[in-house]
């Protein structure tokens, strides 16, 4: 676009009308070719302003290496001991060390902790970390549901009429299938009950439980056989094998630790603030309400169910079989 002597002739609406702008843009447009010629017509690049009122660099390096030495210090803090003699005595505002901070992202004592970690030259791992990183690049061994169980307990809380209140919970590792029931009290007697009322509902659902694994807690005893002990001889009697997980490995047990979690988040957290309990049995019939749905309407992730339902990954380990009728309430 040039401007010519006979457009200069031309009322500037009707030039401005003619290339489909505004009189405004029109004016500046003139005005760009006008100080520079045909370059002015060309569209500019947009180039973020120089803040010229920035902390300058060297003031800026001083701020980050007081942060290394003083991690916890604010901007507050880190302006006031810069104004000190003894720290060179810059005169810098509070304003200006914190953009100096949010602009190096460790504008927060948190974010300065873990700059100054990275700083840091590696650690070398203990043995336990080593093992509980390779635990998570391997599975647990179940080919089938029924091979092996993996059991837990927690409590829950404390309510008002009831005392406290554990849950006891199973989840088969081969398909996530999980049963959870309350107790007053963490012991193999509450424990032993849990297992038997899980084997049978893996006979009543055709399945055996072959093996159960806990942790190394009193309730349920050692891995071997102990007639002497509620859990042990309640294994001995069902014919079911024992393991427990390494001691201070809890991960190893992450079926249940996982199961556990998930009811806490997903549903007590949520009951136990919608509505007030008065006996256990209450609250039991609302947790197998929700099991009913965790179990046989809501489709899952992992590893195994791989969207399928654990009802699914239960009855149908195959494609070629069917799922058998859903049944009513699982209590």
């Amino acid at each position: 676009m040039k401007l010519d002597n006979e457009t200069n002739n031309l009322n500037r609406r009707e030039i401005a009308e003619k290339c489909h702008m505004s009189h405004t843009t029109f004016y500046k447009i003139r005005k760009r070719y006008e100080e520079h010629g045909d370059a002015g017509l060309y569209d500019k690049e947009n180039r973020p302003r120089i803040k010229h009122n920035q902390t300058p660099p060297d003031i800026e390096e001083i701020i980050l290496a007081y942060v290394q030495d003083n991690p916890a210090h604010g901007p507050r803090r880190i302006s006031g001991e810069l104004k000190k003699e003894e720290n060179g005595g810059i005169k810098i505002g509070e304003t200006a060390v914190y953009g100096v901070l949010k602009r190096n992202n460790i504008n927060t004592q948190r974010k300065r902790l873990q700059w100054i970690d990275s700083l840091q030259p590696p650690k070398e791992k203990t043995a336990w970390e080593l093992d509980k990183e390779a635990s998570k690049r391997r599975h647990v061994h179940a080919p089938v549901p029924g091979y092996l169980m993996s059991q837990d307990g927690k409590c829950i809380g404390r309510l008002a009429g009831i005392g406290r209140v554990y849950a006891q919970v199973g989840i088969d590792c081969a398909s996530s299938f999980g049963w959870a029931r309350l107790y007053t009290d963490k012991t193999s007697n509450s424990t032993a009950d849990f297992l038997r009322h899980a084997c049978s509902s893996y006979k009543s659902m055709g399945a055996y439980l072959q093996r159960v694994l806990t942790d190394n807690g009193k309730e349920y005893g050692s891995s071997e056989p102990t007639i002497g002990h509620n859990y042990g001889a309640a294994c001995y009697f069902l014919n079911i094998k024992h393991k427990t997980t390494k001691t201070k490995h809890p991960w190893t047990n992450g079926y249940a630790e996982r199961f556990v979690q998930t009811l806490y988040q997903e549903f007590f957290q949520i009951a136990l603030r919608r509505k007030k309990y008065t006996s256990l049995k209450e609250l039991q019939e609302d947790l197998n309400n929700y099991l009913y749905n965790y179990n046989w309407k809501r489709p899952h992730q992992g590893r195994r169910t791989r969207g399928r339902t654990p009802a699914q990954a239960f009855f149908v380990p195959y494609q070629d079989q069917h799922l058998l009728p859903e049944p009513g309430l699982v209590v």
